[in-house]
């Protein structure tokens, strides 16, 4: 299960922005989907010069899910999956394909 967030940007006491996060259901609405870690040779080529993982959500469609501003947070998880593409199976508005990537802080 998955929370999809959009980032809300406010101004702080000191006048700084910040960034915060709204979730785009309505809060504490989680949403079932199919999670595939990608993995194999080519994410492993891909991948070597960088910390990052990446995974592949399928959900029904929604057309509030498909802005690439908006983040995913995996049931449990802190840390922010970013949305490389949304892709509306074949046209037909019934499936949701989301490319996540989440950076891995450096070792």
């Amino acid at each position: 299960m998955i929370q999809i967030m959009q980032r809300v940007e406010t101004i702080n006491e000191n006048g700084f922005p910040t960034e915060a996060y709204a979730n785009i259901y309505g809060e504490g609405h989680y949403v079932r989907c199919k999670w595939v870690w990608n993995h194999g040779s080519e994410v492993f080529a891909s991948d070597r010069y960088a910390e990052r993982r990446t995974a592949t959500v399928t959900m029904r469609y929604s057309a509030a899910a498909t802005d690439t501003r908006c983040v995913v947070f995996l049931k449990g998880d802190d840390t922010p999956w970013e949305i490389v593409n949304a892709d509306n199976v074949e046209g037909r508005n019934q499936w949701l394909e989301l490319s996540l990537v989440q950076k891995v802080p450096a070792r």
